[in-house]
């Protein structure tokens, strides 16, 4: 069962080093509190959907962590494509969309197909970003 309350500053950082090793070179991914932000040498963008994880409007944890998620991938997907003018991760049909799914307790997380993804992230332990975690 994952914790009821997320650290958005947690769960920012988290994913942005899982972002940041998959972007391409020159490029980079970082956190800055709930703040996840794609940098490069010509400009910059962010999201700061990791602060909707202390919403409570009795949405269950699973879907807004998976939608906070989606959201995140989303932004910094449209900020490389912006950057590079390239499609990112390039799929069959242009740009691979971003998925996440929250399984026991870890969020899962790739571009394209569940079943074969033109790229996987590093899984992150909801357990390691609650509110209060060491």
């Amino acid at each position: 069962m994952i914790p009821e309350h997320l650290s958005p500053a947690r769960f920012a950082a988290a994913l942005a080093m899982r972002l940041n090793s998959a972007v391409p070179a020159g490029l980079s991914v970082r956190a800055r509190g709930s703040e996840v932000t794609l940098y490069d040498p010509e400009s910059w963008g962010a999201s700061f959907a990791a602060e909707s994880l202390t919403n409570e409007d009795g949405q269950p944890i699973v879907e807004l962590v998976e939608s906070v998620a989606y959201t995140i991938m989303n932004s910094i997907q449209d900020e490389v494509m912006e950057s590079t003018k390239e499609q990112w991760p390039l799929g069959p049909k242009g740009a691979a969309e971003p998925e996440a799914r929250v399984i026991g307790e870890q969020l899962h997380l790739w571009f394209g197909d569940e079943a074969a993804p033109i790229l996987r992230l590093d899984p992150l332990n909801l357990i390691e970003v609650a509110d209060g975690a060491a």
